[in-house]
């Protein structure tokens, strides 16, 4: 038995190992380089999603975040959020929501409401232990745009976000990595990619209705006045109730 156990470890060790180097390819290759001199910045993004089953199809869900930078030394914002998602099938899934944001402007040193709205569709994709996923996610934020530095309101942008999650035999957590991209669609100036995430991250469950989700990433502006570079260590809590 203890030559078997040795065995399950080692085998384990190996797939975390390869698993290393598929999301480092994966980030490698999707990685846009840029020329333009950017800042670097550290922080935290912690979390807690809390959902409930209404019927086999239908969720409801409720988050409370708070995103801390500035070298983890200042709170960026505060989030609520309230949702619903509706599963067509196992492959397709779609959602509504909304967030109220209290967002601190640490330059000019105030706080301020805003309010967003979004919509989302998510479609899976199966290939082996692997699964695919493509998000398409409409947001719309409404600013103050009698405050320093809101041009125009609302804000409305579309994000598009591609994961690939891995189910390691034996081993319980599930290694992921994603890319998502910012594109705005209604910029005065004209509309183009202004941020991109790279994320990589693991499930680990907990109990049939906690999971923590651990991630490290990297928050990256383009095309932007004074671009920064934010990395991120991030926890999310989630419970299924």
């Amino acid at each position: 038995m203890m030559m078997i156990d040795t065995l399950l470890r080692l085998k384990n060790a190996v797939m975390f190992k390869r698993l290393l180097f598929i999301v480092s390819v994966f980030l490698f290759c999707l990685f846009p380089f840029h020329s333009q001199a950017q800042e670097n910045d550290h922080g935290t993004w912690l979390s807690v999603d809390i959902s409930k089953e209404i019927t086999k199809k239908l969720d409801l869900e409720f988050e409370e975040e708070v995103r801390i930078f500035k070298d983890f030394s200042e709170i960026n914002r505060f989030g609520t959020s309230l949702g619903g998602s509706y599963s067509v099938n196992k492959q397709l899934k779609g959602g509504v929501g909304y967030t109220w944001l209290y967002r601190h402007d640490i330059n000019d040193n105030f706080w301020e409401n805003r309010h967003r709205y979004y919509a989302y569709a998510t479609g899976k994709a199966e290939l082996g232990r692997f699964t695919f996923a493509l998000r398409e996610k409409f947001q719309s934020t409404y600013y103050d745009t009698s405050l320093k530095g809101n041009d125009y309101s609302p804000v409305n942008y579309l994000r598009s976000r591609l994961e690939v999650d891995w189910d390691v035999r034996g081993f319980k957590p599930e290694p992921y990595a994603s890319a998502e991209m910012h594109y705005q669609l209604n910029n005065p100036d004209g509309n183009e990619i202004d941020d991109w995430r790279y994320t990589l991250g693991i499930n680990f469950p907990l109990s049939k209705k906690m999971d923590l989700d651990a991630y490290l990433r990297l928050d990256q502006e383009v095309n932007v006045k004074k671009p920064v570079n934010l990395y991120l260590i991030g926890i999310n809590l989630k419970f299924n109730l």
